[in-house]
């Protein structure tokens, strides 16, 4: 009502000086004027009043805004996911992970086949648990391993018989197998890389027509187990696949 009210009082002061501009000053007679010109000078009176009467524009812009701004819609509660919920695309249910102790499932192949030889049977004649090895010392000792401490060394020994009428030049190193070694069921870890002359992954050697070498793959086992070894797999690899086979 006051907004109003103010509105009306400004246009009554308007036409009151419109009134005043249109009369001649007091004892002086002044040009009479058409209509024309009475309306142009009550037009610019009016606009005079609107463009320095600042309050008026912004009272006015102020009651717009309120009245058209429109309220914020209060913000709907998220529901906060519970840490128990599965999140969707994650597995749900129990977790099962793979036994460390899970073999692969490889072809068995004795070494030769696997290795391509010919002329030759190579045969697994048992394994021994040492501290050292080799033990025997002399002048022609080269290379010698220790176990590491809680450990034993695990010899596996092969029989390597040339079957052939003549001598066989062997060359184990070039052919590049990788042994691995599972004892008991467990995960299969690497033979250890010696330089023994006589380490069956790397023999480099002649083997006589009807004779054999001794050669081995040796691996660490804690010493509290070595003891009560049962059964032992050997599992092979190199650029033709990969086989498996059962020593013990």
């Amino acid at each position: 009502m006051d907004t109003i009210m103010k509105k009306w009082h400004r246009l009554g002061i308007i036409g009151i000086m419109a009134a005043a501009l249109s009369l001649p000053a007091c004892g002086v007679s002044g040009p009479e004027l058409t209509e024309e010109q009475s309306a142009q000078i009550v037009e610019y009176a009016a606009g005079l009043m609107l463009k320095y009467d600042a309050n008026y524009h912004s009272r006015l812009a102020e009651e717009d805004a309120t009245e058209e701004e429109p309220v914020a819609a209060p913000a709907e509660p998220v529901e906060q996911q519970s840490e128990d919920e599965p999140i969707e695309g994650e597995a749900g249910g129990e977790v099962t992970e793979e036994s460390g102790q899970e073999q692969e499932e490889t072809a068995d192949k004795s070494i030769e086949e696997f290795c391509g030889l010919e002329g030759v049977v190579i045969s697994y004649t048992g394994y021994e648990a040492k501290d050292v090895y080799p033990e025997a010392a002399g002048d022609d000792l080269v290379f010698a391993m220790n176990a590491s401490e809680g450990c034993k060394l695990i010899i596996l020994n092969f029989d390597v018989q040339n079957t052939g009428g003549q001598d066989l030049n062997l060359d184990m190193l070039s052919l590049g197998t990788k042994f691995k070694i599972s004892l008991n069921g467990a995960s299969p870890k690497y033979a250890l890389t010696t330089m023994l002359e006589n380490d069956l992954a790397s023999y480099i050697g002649t083997i006589p027509a009807g004779g054999s070498e001794n050669l081995v793959l040796i691996c660490e086992m804690k010493e509290e187990e070595a003891g009560a070894i049962e059964t032992l797999r050997l599992s092979m690899r190199n650029d033709s696949g990969e086989a498996g086979l059962t020593l013990n």
